[in-house]
């Protein structure tokens, strides 16, 4: 469990985080082009750092460790975001894409068996954002910041 958890985190950093630290780093330089707290770079062996994307990186991961810490109820939070976006993201998008680019004519059988498979994934998707919701009002009732329940 350990090493799938560990996978799911270092694949959510390359996919989410990645590109906010690119952001702001481009940004930073973009800004600041003389400042050599931002553009420099110090050889340590193979390595390249820079103090600039040190600082920043470990204040950010520090701020979203601290948030995760005052809200035990983060999980439930991101579990409502999940439901929210599987719907659209992973069935509506790429099966709308799927019938235009494969010319199915609308209400052959193909295309009713795939709007029925929208309609239903969006059922689950909603039971799921609603059961989200609920444990997200019990977690916000009976939490307490920085209380950890094991």
């Amino acid at each position: 469990m350990k090493i799938i958890l560990k996978d799911f985190f270092l694949k959510f950093k390359k996919v989410i985080v990645q590109p906010i630290f690119a952001f702001v780093e481009n940004w930073s330089r973009k800004k600041w082009p003389e400042s050599r707290f931002v553009n420099k770079e110090y050889a340590f062996g193979y390595y390249r750092i820079n103090l600039f994307r040190l600082i920043w990186r470990s204040t950010y991961v520090m701020l979203v460790t601290l948030v995760a810490m005052m809200f035990p109820f983060f999980n439930a939070f991101l579990a409502l975001i999940g439901s929210t976006t599987f719907w659209p993201l992973t069935v509506y998008f790429p099966i709308e894409i799927y019938i235009v680019r494969a010319k199915i004519r609308k209400s052959s059988f193909r295309w009713i068996w795939l709007r029925a498979l929208c309609l239903v994934c969006l059922v689950v998707s909603g039971l799921a954002a609603a059961g989200s919701i609920r444990g997200l009002v019990m977690s916000v009732q009976t939490s307490k910041l920085f209380l950890s329940v094991s």
